[in-house]
């Protein structure tokens, strides 16, 4: 007896030491929990943080991109303006006033657009006033346009405007007539703008928007709920922010606190696309994580308890057990005394026969199905066995050996009805020969209920705290609240007393929300699952939110409706993002209909969209072009044709497509287009066409300055030089000859010094327009500097063949000119001579070798010519 005692009080010791350690186990699997969780929350607020930072960072980008562009599109259409202005001789100080402030209404959050001349000073413009003169020369922007007037548009800033005093950046470009700088067109853009523009976004306390230069300059900056100002054109910054926009120009998101106001923000930064200038955005950390920390003290609490009720479980359950294992002992000494056939317990103990029959049992047994030893003696086990009839059972009586042990949970039927669940434990053995079944059945019905409901309790622990980022509520059949968590009940404004069995959510939305509400909780309760409700959130007290919900039906064993379980989402912050992109497309829309730049979208090359400025630049009233070809557009088929062939390609290849045309105008006239087109997919493409005409005509015209002599019109040194190679080519191809005749008048030093330089420049004109009338269609007449004229006589079939033609040309000159004033004048012409390819083949040569001959010429009496030779110079004879 003593040694049993003995026993018992070491299983007692290894069972306590084992649920200690369970106890333990389990406690440190909650923390695991905890920190995995929380941990999994944390990063999902930092991502939420992020994705805000990086959506105010793209839509500040985009807009100021757009805003930039359409300020350039506007200084370029202003500049063509004024070169239409200045070939149409409209060019004055009033003209160009007029203009400048007519295009500076079009601008959106500038201060004005301006002209300086050359010298610097602000002439032209808005709120220029007589009593200041506005002198820039110095400034960096201006000092950049004229020394680069090659240049396109360059943005300058921070600066302090020396006409308004405001500070100012700057877009300049810079304006060049006939190939010099005349001065410089800007648009000033107070930064106060860029702040207004800030002001947009609807920053919470803490956040901030700033704008800086490509060199960290800050432009403007907006930091709601921040004390104090910073200085325009600071570089102070985080060393964390200097660092990323290093490794990273273009656009970036980091984690740092402040250096400005020394606030802990996440930040994204964006290059401003085509510019040199990047935006900042920065949200408050504190926002995101404050309800993360709450959250974090929740779930800890939860866990605790959890663990607690645990450990109390545990407790119970050791009680429960010592008592049960005394029990046990006692039996046990019962049983020996007694020296009974089985040991009683608790449990219900059975024996079964070969037949499936019941031959003995404890009393417990007959107390737990609730009758008497007497009937249930003999009685086949499908009598109180809920789910097996006798052929079931003897099957497996068939499948089962002697010493097998099994346990199972089976259903027995009680004397009065009642179905109780049983954990059954049989071993089969053999006595005399003979099968019995032992079985050991214990009621568990009620440790099964209290299982079920401990479960379905985790299960809702579960559903409402398992996500705490998210809000979990559970609604009845009528919608009234009947689970709520703590994200849910912040969202409403209101404490779990106020809702839990006494709201409903559609008291916290707006008629579009009910309507919504009313329309799909049938479907719910129905179909049981609904996934991407929307609904805007109205609460008593707090700001309103737009809430994303997924829905999912509970139902009893029997299928009816329980409850709702709902898992939403505050998308607030996307739901405005979407609305401001709306806002943008629609300013996007209203900037491409303008009447500056003409723009088509084409499908299969014909219009199904185009604005207003398209019409009038080629003179077509509204809708007469509409689902036109594009074919109106162009000259001829050819044109149109080969516009096709080169450009479609390049678009498909997803590649810009840009070119310069004529294109024809609806009276028939023509005109320089700048055509650029982009493709948009699914057979569309984008056309902008800008007027160049006045651009075309002024390069013309320069390109013949560049080319001719000012005074008589002739070819000049460079051009002549050019056709000189194009005649020697094309004579080496024919084998024919060129003569370089080189030109000096005799005489025309007395006409200057007599009768001044206006008579000697009018001797020059005419002297060049003889020689053009005196030459074939082939040949060319320049003039090479001074009184030195040079005549290229090409297609020569001998060498001696322009013997025939420069005396003609020395009769014309040497007759009279007539001088301003009435006066005459006759000059006489030597001439030197070289041909090619006998003299060489190079122009320079040529041109070296005929001016020496002129020379020898012009020693040997004036009025002669010389022929220069391979082997010696010599003169010829006329």
């Amino acid at each position: 007896m003593a040694r049993v005692k003995v026993d018992a009080a070491a299983k007692r010791t290894r069972l306590l030491a084992t649920l200690t350690l369970a106890n333990l186990v389990v406690a440190g699997l909650l923390v695991v929990a905890v920190v995995m969780v929380t941990g999994a929350s944390r990063r999902a607020y930092e991502a939420q943080a992020r994705d805000t930072a990086e959506g105010l960072a793209a839509i500040a980008q985009n807009n100021l991109a757009a805003e930039l562009s359409a300020v350039d599109v506007l200084m370029r259409a202003t500049l063509s303006d004024l070169d239409l202005l200045r070939v149409r001789g409209e060019l004055g100080d009033e003209a160009i006033h007029h203009a400048l402030v007519s295009h500076g209404r079009l601008l959106t959050g500038a201060e004005g657009l301006r002209l300086a001349d050359a010298s610097g000073i602000v002439r032209w413009g808005n709120d220029l006033r007589d009593s200041v003169i506005a002198d820039i020369s110095d400034q960096p922007h201006f000092v950049y346009a004229r020394e680069h007037p090659d240049a396109g548009v360059a943005l300058a800033g921070p600066l302090r405007s020396r006409v308004t005093g405001h500070w100012i950046m700057t877009l300049a470009r810079p304006l060049v007539v006939q190939g010099r700088f005349d001065g410089m067109l800007y648009a000033a853009m107070p930064l106060d703008h860029f702040q207004q523009l800030f002001a947009r976004y609807q920053l919470n306390t803490h956040d901030s928007m700033a704008l800086r230069t490509a060199d960290l300059k800050l432009l403007a900056r907006l930091a709601p709920g921040t004390a104090g100002e910073v200085a325009i054109g600071s570089t102070t910054m985080s060393a964390e922010l200097r660092g990323a926009v290093t490794a990273n120009p273009l656009r970036g998101v980091l984690v740092s606190r402040v250096a400005l106001d020394g606030i802990e923000r996440t930040t994204a930064y964006r290059r401003v696309e085509g510019w040199p200038l990047l935006v900042l955005a920065g949200v408050a950390n504190e926002r995101f994580f404050a309800p993360w920390r709450t959250e974090l003290r929740q779930i800890s609490a939860l866990a605790a308890a959890a663990w607690l009720l645990i450990l109390a479980t545990t407790l119970v359950a050791y009680v429960a057990w010592s008592s049960e294992w005394r029990s046990i002992q006692a039996l046990a000494r019962q049983t020996r005394l007694m020296e009974a056939m089985m040991r009683t317990t608790a449990d219900g103990i059975h024996i079964i026969d070969d037949d499936g029959r019941i031959i003995a049992m404890s009393d417990s047994f007959a107390q737990m199905l609730g009758t008497s030893p007497d009937k249930l003696m003999g009685q086949h086990i499908s009598s109180w066995d809920v789910h097996n009839d006798e052929r079931r059972v003897a099957d497996w009586l068939a499948q089962v050996h002697v010493g097998d042990r099994q346990r199972m949970e089976v259903q027995h039927r009680a004397g009065d009805g009642r179905i109780l669940d049983i954990d059954l434990q049989l071993s089969v053995t053999n006595i005399e020969g003979e099968r019995f079944v032992f079985a050991s059945a214990r009621d568990i019905t009620e440790k099964k209920r209290l299982q079920a409901s401990l479960e379905e309790s985790a299960a809702r622990i579960r559903d409402l705290y398992d996500h705490a980022p998210c809000g979990y509520h559970s609604l009845d059949a009528d919608g009234v609240f009947v689970h709520v968590n703590a994200t849910m009940l912040q969202w409403l404004g209101c404490s779990a007393d106020e809702v839990i069995g006494h709201a409903r959510l559609v008291d916290y939305l707006d008629d579009e929300g009910r309507a919504i509400f009313a329309a799909n909780f049938p479907q719910v309760k129905k179909e049981g699952h609904l996934d991407g409700l929307e609904l805007k959130l109205v609460p008593r007290h707090g700001p309103v939110r737009y809430l994303r919900a997924s829905v999912t039906a509970i139902v009893d064993a029997s299928g009816q409706y329980v409850s709702s379980r709902s898992v939403t989402q505050d998308v607030t912050a996307q739901h405005e993002a979407w609305v401001e992109t709306a806002r943008v497309m629609r300013e996007q829309t209203a900037m491409l209909d303008n009447d500056i730049v003409a723009m088509v979208k084409l499908r299969d090359r014909v219009m199904v969209w185009k604005n207003r400025a398209l019409d009038r630049l080629f003179g077509y009233a509204p809708g007469e072009l509409d689902d036109q070809s594009a074919r109106l557009l162009y000259p001829d088929d050819l044109t149109y044709e080969t516009l096709g062939a080169q450009a479609y390609p390049v678009l498909g290849a997803g590649v810009h497509f840009r070119t310069q045309l004529e294109l024809r105008h609806k009276d028939g006239h023509l005109l320089w287009i700048d055509l650029s087109g982009v493709s948009l997919g699914d057979g569309l493409s984008l056309w902008m066409m800008v007027d160049i005409t006045a651009m075309k005509d002024l390069q013309a015209q320069m390109e013949h300055i560049a080319f001719h002599d000012a005074l008589t019109g002739l070819p000049n040194r460079l051009l002549l030089a050019d056709r000189m190679r194009q005649s020697i080519l094309s004579c080496q191809r024919s084998g024919t000859f060129v003569a370089v005749c080189y030109l000096d008048l005799d005489g025309f030093k007395q006409v200057n010094d007599h009768h001044g330089h206006e008579a000697g420049d009018a001797l020059l004109v005419e002297i060049g327009r003889r020689l053009q009338s005196c030459l074939r269609a082939n040949d060319t007449a320049g003039r090479v500097g001074g009184d030195e004229f040079v005549v290229l006589l090409t297609m020569l079939a001998e060498p001696t063949e322009w013997q025939e033609i420069v005396p003609r040309l020395i009769d014309t000159l040497q007759a009279p000119v007539a001088l301003p004033g009435g006066a005459l004048a006759r000059v006489g012409t030597s001439v030197g001579v070289a041909l090619a390819p006998l003299d060489g083949v190079e122009p320079s040569v040529l041109l070296a070798k005929a001016d020496q001959a002129m020379l020898r010429a012009k020693r040997g009496g004036k009025g002669r010519v010389e022929l220069a030779s391979l082997i010696e110079p010599r003169p010829v004879a006329l």
